[in-house]
């Protein structure tokens, strides 16, 4: 059976309710009649040969029939009988007392006249509430009182005679019980109609707090959604400004280097325009390196993959780095560089080249937003348990309101609608995040707009300081400079080298040609197999994104072969792929080594060396067996 809704419940309620009421009143206005038609018949009965303590007897049940009638018709001629009645009855027992010696019966004359006067009073009391209608207790309250007076009435008349049988004791008993009905029927009508209105005063009130918590949950879900949708549309923005930011940025070194590039390859320039030329074009593919390594950084932060070679570092040489590679810039801009180092501030632990990312991040923020002939303050020092790496620059500083974003990626100070600098905007919250990493702390703080800048950093000292000198062995990095790796030549080794571009393929060549290696080029996996079986190369460099089968199917397909046919060639993997996931797919897939586009060329020709110079048939040759 379904359940009843709140609002059937109370409709149903109501409905009972105005049947009781109807009930009610159609009873009472029954048992009014029956009561007024037994009185009559009552006090008929009783007019037959007066008694005069019958006399006394009949006229208190005429009083109890007039208060009665004023109580159920409010009509004041019947309070005023009543009164009267009352005032005879006192009267009719002052005579009796007087005539009769009996003690017995004089008592019940008191006790008759006592019933009478607290039945007048509750009459009275019952008055006051007229002409609207007396309450249910003041009106029980008469009834008790009467219904004492009438047992005091009695119980005179039954000292003298037995009750009269017959129409009179039937005509009381009726009366008796047509009062008692009457009492009940009107107690429970009111019971059961309290009760009701409590029932539904009760449904009223949980319904309306049910719609009111439906009200508010309806409000704060659409609250909840509407800043759902100004946040979306805020990163939507945010995104949009990210990417016009990024490619405005790209497109900066881009256009120079495009420039010089057809320049040259028209061959108007002299020799001297051509180096500046060549020069401009490095720096501006530097520049994009630099922009791609910072959003490759920045994702590293955001997915928690960013990796530290920890070990004992001493700042001094890694800040003394960090300021000669800026040192071409400062002096360009005539901007005076102070060192201020205490050799003695003590080792910390982490890594050396990413503590001097944030040395030349620092730095080269300095520089750019300090105008020509202006200073930059390096100062290293030591205080209590932690290392304190600071720098300051009389720059324009940085507003109040801008400092707690300073450090959030892809912000920048803005003058109205324009960015005021160039840049993504990332190199800060790299910062911090190197920082972080070290377990320390970094702090920017400034005056106020034209009045500098100053960046704190504290890292914690190293508990225990290695003082044996000797370096701990490292792998070699991209940031290793052809200078700084020891080369031999690549007489009369054999690279297969697959790439779908063909410009990249070129540059690789030529590249590996001018150190002695022998070099063929496949556009596709197709055709690096194909040519797999016609020549045997020492080394395979192979681009992983290609159409038709990528660099992880030619791979596969390779190391499937026997060793006869190449299935242990040494193969690295070359690509623009460069996160943690690829480069662990990559070597799964049977690659022993991966480069990052744009690769580094003295590390593209250690790498191709390294692989000519590992055993066939290695471990990691032929699917890692």
């Amino acid at each position: 059976m379904r359940r009843w809704s709140r609002q059937h419940t109370l409709n149903a309620g109501l409905v009972v309710i105005g049947l009781l009421a109807i009930l009610s009143v159609g009873t009472s206005l029954f048992a009014s009649k029956v009561l007024i038609r037994n009185m009559a018949r009552l006090t008929a009965e009783e007019e037959r040969g007066p008694d005069p303590l019958q006399v006394v007897r009949l006229t208190g049940l005429r009083e109890i029939s007039a208060v009665s009638l004023a109580l159920l018709t409010g009509q004041p001629q019947y309070a005023r009988a009543a009164g009267a009645l009352s005032a005879n009855l006192r009267d009719e027992v002052a005579r009796r007392r007087t005539q009769t010696t009996d003690p017995e019966i004089g008592s019940l004359l008191d006790r008759v006249e006592r019933a009478d006067g607290d039945y007048q009073q509750a009459f009275e009391d019952a008055l006051r509430d007229l002409p609207r209608q007396p309450s249910t207790s003041s009106t029980a309250l008469v009834g008790s009182r009467g219904l004492a007076l009438e047992q005091s009435l009695d119980a005179l008349t039954s000292r003298i005679a037995p009750p009269v049988a017959g129409a009179p004791g039937v005509t009381r008993a009726w009366v008796s019980r047509t009062q008692a009905m009457f009492s009940a029927i009107t107690t429970v009508s009111i019971a059961v109609a309290v009760i009701l209105c409590l029932i539904l005063i009760v449904v009223v009130n949980r319904s309306y707090r049910e719609n009111a918590s439906a009200r508010a949950r309806s409000e704060e879900g659409q609250s909840r959604i509407t800043i759902d949708l100004n946040e979306a549309k805020a990163a939507n923005q945010q995104k949009d400004q990210f990417l016009a930011t990024v490619s405005h940025e790209l497109r900066n070194p881009l256009a120079p280097i495009l420039m010089w590039t057809q320049l040259i390859r028209s061959g108007t320039l002299d020799k001297e325009k051509g180096d500046r030329g060549l020069e401009v074009i490095e720096s501006n593919v530097v520049s994009l390196s630099q922009l791609i390594d910072d959003l490759l950084d920045v994702s590293r932060v955001m997915s928690g993959k960013f990796r530290l070679d920890v070990r004992p570092i001493d700042l001094v040489p890694v800040i003394r780095d960090a300021v000669e590679s800026q040192r071409p810039a400062s002096d360009a801009r005539r901007i005076r560089m102070q060192l201020v180092l205490d050799e003695r501030a003590g080792l910390i632990s982490g890594d050396s080249e990413r503590l001097q990312q944030v040395m030349s991040n620092l730095l080269s923020n300095a520089i750019k937003f300090t105008p020509k002939g202006g200073s930059i303050q390096v100062r290293l020092r030591r205080a209590e348990s932690h290392v304190e790496m600071v720098v300051s620059d009389s720059g324009i500083g940085i507003e109040p309101g801008f400092l707690p974003h300073v450090f959030e990626p892809f912000q920048q100070e803005t003058d109205g609608s324009m960015r005021r600098h160039s840049g993504l905007g990332l190199g800060l919250s790299i910062v911090r995040h190197i920082v972080e990493l070290h377990g320390g702390e970094i702090n920017a703080a400034s005056p106020g707009s034209g009045l500098g800048s100053t960046f704190t950093i504290k890292f914690p000292l190293l508990g225990t300081n290695d003082q044996s000198g000797v370096l701990r062995p490292r792998h070699p990095r991209v940031a290793d400079r052809l200078a700084n790796v020891l080369l031999g030549r690549l007489d009369r080794v054999r690279v297969l080298l697959v790439d779908d571009e063909s410009t990249a393929n070129e540059a690789v060549q030529m590249l590996l040609e001018s150190c002695g290696a022998e070099v063929r080029l496949a556009g596709s996996a197709a055709q690096a197999l194909q040519m797999l079986d016609v020549w045997k190369p020492d080394v395979l460099i192979s681009d992983i994104a290609m159409p038709d089968e990528d660099g992880y199917v030619l791979i596969k397909k390779i190391r499937a072969r026997s060793a006869e046919h190449g299935g242990d060639l040494p193969a690295a993997a070359l690509t623009a792929y460069a996160t943690t996931e690829d480069r662990v797919s990559m070597l799964a897939a049977g690659f022993q080594m991966y480069l990052s586009k744009p690769a580094d060329p003295g590390e593209l020709i250690g790498v191709v060396a390294s692989l000519a110079a590992r055993p066939r048939g290695a471990p990691g040759a032929n699917g890692g067996s």
